[in-house]
């Protein structure tokens, strides 16, 4: 049996900081970033969003290579297909299934095979491709995270990445330029009901899928402890989920850290970002997010909050 695949998987919800979290692991040696995979079909081959290194998905050297060896090009992918799994595995209607999904590898097959095994293959051939020991997936929905878990030539491990959600709320209402979507584009806009159910949603399947004392190794990690000690938060949760790039360089002096140009599929456009980069902890939610935007927070997601540590006021 061919050996199996190290992937380190990024879950929790949007605006966590996953981007440069995982970024920054993949600038490890022995690690590459492949930013939101789960996008690839869609993003990916189908609309042709930017790849991490600045270049149109189709015109990176690193996909290409990834894309004729795993498929022999694109003429052969059938992405009406893959998309149409990816919807029906991944849409939130579905995301309770997946504790139940994951030891359901025969149904889940007989439905989706196609699918599957093409997800395998890609993933195969992004660690030869690379050559890295790990491959750090930040797709965060942990729905996908489960489907990986299937897979049985991927060897899965989990980064639990959680944030405050009045901060991610504010972040979710307030979405930056994205110019994938186009000249006035910009990324996804949810309101604060809506980002503060997928907040709770979201982190609450995460544990549900990834115990700490189960068999997937996994590790928690909150944003605001990677904002004040970027260096030993990393090196905490490394020993748990990526014990192979333990004691490999961490270019980190402080609040700096130099991120290596990475080869992410979707995600924040800051995934274009490398070289030295400050990491700063955003409280800009702590004056700017309304009063009634608090509460819908409070009132939605306040008994997971309170599981994290996040403090009502």
């Amino acid at each position: 049996m061919s050996k199996q695949i190290r992937v380190l998987f990024v879950a929790g919800t949007g605006r966590t900081g996953s981007t440069l979290v995982g970024n920054l692991l993949g600038s490890i040696d022995g690690s590459v970033s492949v930013g939101e995979l789960r996008h690839i079909w869609n993003r990916g081959y189908g609309e042709n969003w930017s790849c991490g290194c600045g270049k149109p998905f189709g015109q990176c050297t690193f996909w290409a290579d990834v894309t004729a060896r795993a498929f022999g090009g694109t003429n052969d992918l059938n992405l009406d297909v893959l998309r149409s799994s990816e919807r029906e595995l991944l849409r939130l209607r579905n995301s309770w299934l997946w504790t139940h999904w994951v030891n359901s590898a025969e149904y889940l097959y007989s439905m989706h095979g196609h699918y599957l095994e093409m997800t395998e293959r890609l993933y195969r051939t992004i660690a030869d491709v690379s050559q890295a020991e790990v491959i750090v997936d930040s797709s965060k929905t942990p729905s996908y995270g489960g489907l990986l878990n299937v897979l049985p030539a991927i060897d899965l491990s989990v980064l639990h990445l959680v944030r405050d959600p009045r901060a991610t709320t504010y972040s979710w209402m307030n979405p930056k330029a994205s110019p994938d979507r186009g000249l006035e584009g910009t990324m996804d806009h949810l309101g604060a009901r809506k980002s503060a159910f997928l907040w709770a949603w979201w982190n609450d399947l995460a544990e549900k899928l990834w115990p700490e004392d189960g068999e997937v190794p996994s590790a928690r990690l909150q944003y605001e402890e990677f904002a004040r000690e970027p260096e030993s938060s990393i090196r905490r949760i490394l020993g748990v989920v990526a014990p192979e790039l333990t004691g490999k360089h961490l270019d980190i002096q402080g609040p700096m850290a130099t991120i290596s140009i990475s080869h992410s599929v979707s995600g924040n456009p800051d995934r274009m970002s490398h070289g030295p980069i400050k990491i700063h902890h955003d409280q800009r939610w702590q004056a700017d997010l309304a009063r009634r935007d608090r509460a819908i927070v409070n009132l939605v997601a306040g008994s997971v909050m309170k599981h994290y540590g996040y403090e009502r006021p």
